[in-house]
């Protein structure tokens, strides 16, 4: 039996929130991933300083039963304002792409952006009609995680709980 066929796609999703807190608060949050996005299991930093342009990390994510991993590496950084990330699966062949913040300050708090683009390259899933159906149901399905992990995000920085 042959394995399915990999189709390419582009995953483009963007998601804002206001958190209730200095962007510096916000800032020192981003930075504690396993704090605030379920699926990361495993960070491992291979470069550089926390937050500082050059800093490269490793990230476990397990989204399901298998632990997936990707390189992160920070390109531009304007700390509590701006930061710009390459996001790229460590397999180098299924996602290469970029992973932006953006925090301003403002009345009532912090406005957070967060938006992700990136081309991907994955086995078509059985059952899924077509390459166009699967990049509508990533972009979804991404676009729902990423907003439930800025909600936690959220919670975590106005509530300083700590795991």
């Amino acid at each position: 039996m042959s394995a399915p066929a990999a189709v390419e796609f582009d995953l483009a999703i963007r998601s804002v929130i206001l958190i209730d807190a200095p962007a510096q608060d916000v800032w020192r949050w981003l930075a504690r991933l396993q704090d605030w996005k379920p699926s990361v299991v495993s960070l491992e930093r291979l470069a550089g300083e926390p937050d500082a342009e050059g800093e490269t990390l490793r990230i476990g994510q397990r989204p399901g039963d298998t632990t997936a991993h990707v390189l992160m590496r920070t390109v531009r950084s304007q700390p509590h304002e701006w930061k710009l990330q390459t996001l790229r699966a460590e397999d180098g062949d299924t996602m290469d792409g970029y992973v932006s913040y953006t925090l301003t300050d403002g009345q009532g708090g912090t406005q957070l952006g967060c938006a992700v683009s990136a081309r991907c390259r994955m086995p078509l899933p059985p059952g899924v009609g077509s390459a166009r159906d699967f990049e509508r149901l990533a972009n979804a399905s991404t676009l729902a995680k990423l907003e439930a992990d800025l909600v936690r995000l959220k919670q975590r920085v106005e509530h300083g709980r700590e795991r």
